[in-house]
């Protein structure tokens, strides 16, 4: 399964840290579905998805704005 972040695709189905085959599992406490690595354990939910994607967008804005790297935004 594919997924579109900042505009780059991104596959969740494959876990950033190891590589391994992520699954979805069930959370009945928060009634949703969650991302597991069934190699290292990792977990990927709605919360942590939209943090990486914040986190994108201001990398995306410090290099457009801040220029020579050395200085950062608020």
């Amino acid at each position: 399964m594919a997924q579109v972040i900042a505009g780059k695709t991104t596959m969740i189905d494959r876990c950033h840290r190891c590589g391994g085959l992520m699954v979805p599992e069930r959370v009945f406490e928060h009634c949703s579905y969650d991302w597991r690595c069934v190699s290292c354990g990792e977990r990927i939910d709605p919360v942590i998805l939209a943090h990486r994607q914040k986190d994108i967008v201001r990398a995306e804005a410090e290099k457009l704005f801040v220029g020579d790297g050395n200085s950062r935004l608020n």
